[in-house]
């Protein structure tokens, strides 16, 4: 009841909020600079969600954030696509230096590439989802965003192919398929920033890490932020934050944070067997399905 609380909460805040306006000064500005949060706290309806949050993603890494529910990690990505705006006081979000406020919001999302956990499909082809921001592209450009999402196999199964529908008058997605074509969506858009917020969450991790494999191969020039529960879709990371309770818990490597005490050391111990850290010491990949 308290995440329906919380979810309900949220659904008030919107609901309420002012027609989105710019401010004076706002432009098109660049978005291939580091990304900085600076002491950013931040709460719906008088609930804290965020306290005094500051961590810095330099532009082309790979961020992964690693926190519980209600955590706050959710609502860091939205702050970050301005579906939320900070207030005085609340701290500040820059992109190369500059006030993401001070970025146009059409021009800011349209930089940024996001996967939810649950991403939405339109009652259309594969093909057509897939293409949806590029109605023009090409049929080897979709397979091939299709591939590195891992699931032109699935696709290629069905007696229509990409000409398949979903929805209602078509075929229904299992959880994971809906994740694979929501991330090839997005990497046909070929954005700058791309968030994958718990985006993997429904696949298993053989087909996770084999995503995760093509994705650092593809994405090599874009500025990428992991948002997950599962270490072995973190540990690659160059960095990782740790979020408890709104709060910055713990930020570092992979290997620095399994160095000492804190949650990311006590989660990693509840999903990885002996075999899996060992396979790890020796340079492979682990197979945990936490």
């Amino acid at each position: 009841m308290s995440k329906a609380g919380v979810s309900m909460d949220r659904v008030a805040y919107i609901l309420r909020a002012e027609p989105e306006h710019e401010l004076p000064g706002a432009e098109d500005a660049p978005m291939d600079g580091d990304i900085v949060f600076s002491h950013v706290s931040f709460g719906y309806e008088g609930t804290e969600v965020l306290r005094d949050v500051s961590f810095t993603v330099p532009a082309g890494s790979t961020f992964a954030i690693l926190g519980g529910t209600g955590s706050g990690k959710s609502t860091l990505v939205h702050l970050l696509d301005r579906l939320y705006d900070l207030g005085e006081g609340q701290g500040s979000i820059t992109i190369g230096g500059r006030d993401i406020r001070l970025i146009c919001r059409d021009h800011l999302r349209r930089n940024i590439g996001l996967v939810l956990q649950e991403p939405f499909l339109f009652s259309r082809t594969i093909r057509e989802n897939i293409a949806a921001a590029r109605p023009g592209a090409g049929e080897e450009e979709i397979r091939h965003a299709a591939d590195i999402a891992c699931v032109d196999d699935a696709i290629s199964e069905f007696p229509d192919g990409y000409g398949t529908l979903v929805g209602e008058r078509g075929v229904t997605l299992s959880g994971g398929q809906k994740q694979r074509v929501a991330i090839a969506r997005m990497l046909m858009c070929e954005t700058p920033i791309m968030v994958f917020d718990d985006s993997l969450s429904a696949v298993d991790s053989e087909t996770d890490a084999k995503i995760r494999a093509a994705l650092r191969e593809s994405l090599a020039k874009a500025t990428v932020i992991l948002i997950s529960h599962r270490i072995t879709t973190l540990m690659q990371a160059d960095r990782i934050l740790v979020l408890e309770n709104g709060r910055v818990s713990d930020i570092g490597t992979h290997e620095e944070l399994i160095s000492r005490p804190g949650i990311y050391r006590e989660i990693y111990d509840i999903q990885m067997s002996s075999d899996d850290r060992r396979l790890i010491e020796e340079g492979g990949e682990a197979h945990a399905g936490v």
